[in-house]
């Protein structure tokens, strides 16, 4: 990375400025200038002294800015060549960066004034001008100097905003830099409108002023003086409308530019793409903008990744429902479709099989039976020992609970199948269940501790449910749906005639039938 950049740009601000106040002096009405020119192009080394002192302003300028880099080059450096760069190297450097377009404009304009002094300072020394056209002479230079030197500060921040200050922020966060000198907003617009207007008026006011004393005890003709003062005023003009187009991009870039990098990364963001950084490249207010977007992506980064993690210890309905607070502490009493599944001979397996086999062909079994459950828009409540418990209607309500139960529980019995197949080709032992379905009314809702809440569902439905699980040994069958769940559905399933059976914990009878 090269700082020729900064060079050429602060150079070209000067210059234009050098052009910009040849240009004027050569218009000044009534040839106010007449006594200077003459030294310059008449006499004899007068252009020689010129050349030779605006050689000597830019080399000047060329070696401060060169001691100025030194920070900024000594750290680039380091980074060209894969060195570590010491803390206070790094600090040094982020601060003159940030402070660098203060710092060349403070000088360019020092360096205006004090050469506009040295030019009086000479040629009163050598009487080639009066009083007045020297004070003149002042006060011209600083003019220009000021608009030189504003220029150079916009041109060497857009060159550092798109260059240098990727390299140094990585991070953003310019605003933490100890030590910087910082322009807001507000400020920067109305230093735009100073050498934009306010300048370029008080250089019209200033000249015409001048001009006026001159004139004092001569004779000018009025239309002589017309024409002198409307071909400066033009000249005048076509300079500064030009500088205010110039800088009216440079100030409008700086604003807009870092506003519509923001709204595209927060376009992003809205559509769950959370790798976006925004890059923030000022210490103003947009600047501390970007870093509070940072952190606030960084947060909903976290938080997502947070709700991803908690959706694997809970299921993400329920996840949901407890971010956006939807899960009334107390409970409530609805109505759905529990469904309780049951490895058939798992002591024998596990006594027979070590751990890890054990704990890889529950994870199979539960992975398998799980993404059915979840297809029918079912909620597995928890994995107990060998068991599912899944509930269907809550928390996400839908009147075709027992239906999508059953559904669910038929393609269970599928997925096994093909479990099992895989299994056998392994020479592994396959895997029997039984499915018991009860509809009823449930209290669902947060139970646990006030530091450790659990969503679970209370009441007689659950139990019978899981009565009807374990009589499906009795039935030597693996569905078991109650007469309640039965009434409940809306699509023909495959069935046999209702048993009559007694519980154990239930007072009565209940009837159940095996799906086929």
């Amino acid at each position: 990375m090269s700082l020729g950049g900064l060079y050429f740009r602060n150079l070209s601000a000067n210059l234009l400025g050098y052009g910009s106040i040849v240009a004027l002096n050569l218009f000044t009405p009534t040839n106010f200038f007449k006594p200077v020119k003459a030294f310059l192009f008449a006499e004899e080394g007068g252009h020689v002294v010129l050349v030779a002192s605006y050689l000597a302003v830019i080399l000047l300028d060329i070696f401060l800015q060169y001691l100025i880099h030194r920070p900024i080059s000594e750290f680039i450096n380091e980074i060209l060549a894969g060195k570590k760069v010491m803390e206070d190297l790094q600090q040094r450097a982020r601060r003159r960066l940030l402070n660098l377009p203060f710092i060349i404009g403070v000088i360019d304009l020092a360096i205006w004034i004090v050469l506009s002094a040295v030019v009086v300072f000479l040629f009163r020394l050598l009487n080639i001008v009066p009083l007045k056209a020297s004070l003149f002479i002042l006060f011209r230079g600083t003019m220009i100097g000021m608009i030189a030197s504003t220029i150079s500060f916009f041109l060497i921040e857009d060159y550092s905003r798109r260059y240098l200050i990727p390299l140094l922020f990585t991070e953003g966060r310019l605003i933490t830099v100890p030590g910087t000198i910082k322009i807001s907003i507000l400020r920067r617009i109305r230093v735009l409108y100073a050498a934009g207007t306010t300048i370029p008026m008080i250089l019209i006011v200033g000249t015409l002023f001048f001009v006026f004393l001159k004139l004092q005890g001569t004779t000018i003709s009025a239309t002589q003086l017309y024409k002198e003062t409307l071909v400066f005023t033009l000249i005048l003009c076509g300079i500064f409308v030009a500088i205010n187009l110039r800088l009216n991009f440079l100030v409008g870039t700086s604003i807009l530019n870092p506003l519509r990098e923001l709204l595209k990364i927060m376009r992003r963001v809205r559509s769950g793409d959370f790798t976006q950084r925004i890059q923030v490249l000022s210490n103003d207010e947009i600047g501390v903008l970007g870093d509070a977007g940072n952190e606030m992506i960084s947060g909903l980064a976290e938080r997502e990744k947070i709700r991803e993690a908690f959706g694997k210890y809970v299921s993400p309905e329920i996840r949901d429902k407890i971010l956006t607070g939807h899960i009334p502490l107390n409970g409530e009493r609805t109505v759905a479709t529990l469904l309780f599944a049951d490895l058939r001979g798992f002591t024998p397996y596990v006594e027979q099989n070590p751990p890890e086999e054990v704990i890889r062909s529950m994870r199979g079994y539960f992975t398998a039976m799980e993404k059915v459950i979840h297809r029918h828009q079912g909620l597995v409540l928890q994995f107990v020992g060998d068991e599912i418990e899944a509930v269907f209607g809550v928390p996400l309500r839908y009147s075709d609970h027992a239906d999508k139960a059953v559904l669910a529980a038929l393609e269970m019995r599928e997925n096994l199948e093909m479990l099992n197949r895989g299994r056998a080709e392994r020479g592994v032992q396959s895997f029997s269940h039984g499915i018991g379905i009860y509809t009823g009314e449930v209290l669902a809702g947060n139970t646990g501790s006030k530091n450790r809440l659990s969503y679970a569902l209370i009441g007689d439905t659950v139990n019978l449910a899981k009565r009807i699980e374990e009589l499906t040994k009795e039935f030597h069958c693996d569905i078991l749906v109650s007469e309640q769940t039965v009434k409940r559905l809306e699509k023909p399933f495959q069935m046999t005639e209702g048993s009559s059976i007694m519980v154990k914990g239930h007072s009565t009878p209940i009837t159940v039938h095996q799906v086929t």
